[in-house]
């Protein structure tokens, strides 16, 4: 939603460029040069302070790519009068050429009282000074590139100061400086949005691929970063066997030195932790701690083996290579790293080409279930005084409303952005997708806040208050639900548009973890020890995921046009850190982030028979990913591993049955505002009753738990 190119291309700057030139007055002198055999006249106008140079009539024929240039007047007197008086207002000049062509008017002095500029100050001004933009379509869209973000920024309000919309003022730099300022007023949706179908991020991948001076392949970030994927690296090696020569040219890229390059590329450091090769999809501090060591001992091997016998081919440079790349694919975080036409690694690789990655809040590369998001328009907030973006849309508006109702009193609003989380199965429009992200700080948090907002299912008014009021009920029970708030819009003919907004939950889905969240992780240095699995981490991880089943059957779960109770299908958000108790990093608690499917067990009769089917179908569910787990970590015995699952599953069910019978006059009696159609009081009343039966029949759900189990093992069940 960054500009509108909804009308014809270039009717917006075209009404632009001719208010400028009938505001301002024109100058008599002209400047007319040749450029690959096509003769430009520039004419100058002035406007108060401000300069306006245009190919003459630039404003009747712009066309897309056309070339635009802004900068500070003071920027070109500085360098020609040191002792100069202070010189106010900005330059614009506008024409068919590319950029080179449109400053040679700027540069040359005819247009100024004060001389040319020297050519020794002519390249700090282009690279330093000049802001560069081109017209495409209906947006201005400005290119960073060396310019500081303070002189982009000034550029940018004051092209809005004269009344060109701030909507179509694109920004297509993501760089630190910009995407923090843009942030912090509430704009990050000015900047160029990253692509998120597999189309759009297989073409920039694509374009990313580099090379250095040997065959390696690379991915080349936007910081100057050369990512070595695993995949590359295998291709790399492949000439070990069949063409010596080229393997130690890569070998010196990797690991080499010279009197210019003292430090060898795989420890160069580059930006933030990457060096200027990095190897890709391993956690941080493996390369540096395993493979690096292990590529410099190859390196210094391999080129004493080579000096020393140039004729012949021995396997003992093969099978160090093959230690190496083993090592390398097992720390991968997630297998599909290995495949780079995985959709996986295009996702993860691609935050990283394009610098994402150095503005997120986890610690490793895997996609987590809201990555790609698009900003939207919102509002800018100064003073707590809020100014909204004239294309935010209602919604957007109305949680804005919300955040401002919400925060404590006497606090503010610095900034809020919103984003549209997007998918590759959700084919909607930019700004009518189901969720939203909501991120914003006030004047008394340190740390910006997250939330989650999304559409509700269904539009009717009372399916609103179904939702809430079951979420409040089984909060109050004690299962792993956030804090939700209802909203709502009028969107004219359609009526009451519901939403919901809560927390977003720290962590990752359980069906999402990358392999190295089950390794341990050193509380000073962060690095991880791939030498095993923690066993601690497979058990605990367990015991909480035993825990979110038990949370599953009392909230009866369960769609029946898929005849699925919706466990372990990435709806468990399971949230990581120090643990007192180990001293060290650890499992703490699972989220759970889905409302769908609660209470939606079909038959609601209080018997014997309904609660065998019950157990049954939710005991087979659980018994299978349980068996998926053991046989993924296999650093635990199968049973430890199914004991530890039933051991979180009859704790969590104690733990809420005790919940219900402290308050179960409370409880019993809770009868929401809710439609009658929606059986509510029906559907509780069952729900408290499983909940009790759940509670007196756990060692019989312990014996069906483990006889499936069992049986998808292959093993005979142990003794209760």
């Amino acid at each position: 939603m960054t500009g509108d190119n909804t009308r014809k291309p270039g009717a917006d700057i075209k009404t632009f460029l001719r208010s400028l030139v009938s505001s301002s007055r024109r100058r008599p002198t002209t400047v007319t040069l040749s450029a690959w055999g096509k003769q430009r006249t520039f004419a100058a106008f002035d406007l108060f302070d401000d300069t306006f140079i245009f190919e003459d009539g630039i404003w009747d024929r712009i066309e897309n790519k056309d070339s635009v240039i802004m900068l500070p007047k003071e920027a070109l007197c500085e360098y020609t009068d040191k002792h100069h008086k202070r010189v106010f207002g900005n330059i614009m000049t506008v024409s068919s050429g590319n950029h080179a062509v449109t400053s040679i008017p700027l540069l040359s002095g005819h247009f100024w009282d004060f001389p040319a500029l020297p050519d020794e100050a002519k390249t700090e001004v282009l690279t330093k000074r000049m802001v560069y933009a081109n017209c495409v379509g209906n947006n201005v869209e400005i290119s960073q590139r060396e310019v500081s973000t303070d002189n982009v920024v000034e550029m940018d309000d004051w092209l809005q100061n004269l009344g060109y919309p701030m909507r179509n003022v694109v920004l297509i730099d993501r760089t630190d400086s910009s995407l923090q300022h843009y942030s912090h007023r509430g704009q990050e949706w000015r900047i160029k949005p990253l692509a998120w179908t597999l189309d759009e991020i297989a073409q920039a991948i694509t374009s990313s691929i580099s090379r250095m001076h040997s065959c390696l392949k690379y991915y080349h970030n936007v910081k100057g970063v050369h990512f070595l994927s695993y995949r590359n690296f295998m291709e790399w090696g492949q000439t070990a066997h069949s063409d010596r020569a080229e393997f130690m040219r890569g070998l010196a890229e990797l690991a080499g030195t010279s009197e210019e390059m003292p430090i060898p590329n795989i420890m160069l450091t580059k930006y933030r932790d990457h060096h200027e090769v990095e190897f890709f999809g391993v956690p941080t501090g493996f390369a540096e701690s395993v493979l690096v060591p292990a590529i410099m001992d190859l390196y210094e091997h391999a080129k004493r083996e080579t000096e020393e016998n140039p004729e012949r081919q021995t396997s003992n440079i093969e099978e160090r290579f093959n230690a190496i790349a083993e090592n390398f694919r097992s720390a991968l975080m997630d297998p599909q790293y290995a495949d780079d036409s995985s959709p996986d690694f295009m996702q993860a690789i691609y935050r990283n080409i394009t610098g994402q990655i150095y503005f997120d809040d986890h610690f490793n590369v895997s996609s987590a279930f809201d990555d790609m998001r698009t900003a939207l328009p919102g509002a800018t907030y100064i003073m707590g005084n809020r100014f909204i973006h004239d294309s935010a849309d209602p919604r957007t508006i109305a949680i804005l409303d919300s955040l401002e109702h919400e925060i404590s009193h006497g606090d503010k609003l610095e900034y809020v952005n919103v984003y549209e989380i997007r998918s590759n199965t959700e084919q909607t429009r930019l700004g009518e997708g189901k969720s939203r992200e909501i991120v914003y700080k006030t004047s008394w948090n340190p740390r910006d806040t997250r939330m989650i907002e999304k559409r509700l299912a269904q539009r009717s008014t009372g399916y609103g208050a179904y939702t809430l009021a079951r979420v409040c009920a089984f909060r109050s029970l004690g299962i792993s639900y956030g804090r939700h708030r209802l909203l709502a819009r009028n969107d004219g003919a359609a009526g009451d548009i519901h939403y919901f907004t809560r927390g977003r939950y720290p962590g990752l889905p359980f069906n999402k973890l990358p392999k190295m969240y089950f390794f341990s992780r050193d509380p000073v240095t962060g690095k991880f020890d791939t030498e095993s699995e923690s066993a601690d981490i497979v058990r605990v991880l367990m015991i909480l995921m035993g825990g979110a089943a038990a949370e599953n059957l009392v909230l009866k779960k369960y769609r029946v046009d898929t005849e699925s109770n919706r466990f372990c299908q990435g709806k468990e958000i399971v949230e990581f850190g120090y643990d007192i108790r180990y001293g060290r990093e650890m499992p703490l608690r699972i989220h759970l982030c889905s409302i769908r499917g609660t209470m939606g067990w079909p038959d609601w009769s209080c018997s014997q028979e309904n609660l065998d089917n019950i157990f049954d179908v939710y005991t087979s569910s659980f018994a299978s990913m349980v068996r998926r787990f053991a046989d993924e970590h296999p650093i635990l015995p199968e049973y430890n591993i199914a004991d530890a699952f039933f051991d979180g599953f009859s704790g969590k069910t104690r733990e809420l049955y005790w919940n219900y019978i402290n308050r179960r006059e409370q409880f019993d009696n809770y009868d929401p505002r809710v439609f009658k159609d929606y059986n509510f009081r029906e559907k509780w009343t069952f729900v408290l009753w499983s909940l009790e039966k759940q509670r007196e029949q756990l060692n019989r759900i312990y014996d069906l738990f483990h006889a499936k189990f069992s049986e998808l093992a292959g093993m005979p069940a142990p003794e209760n």
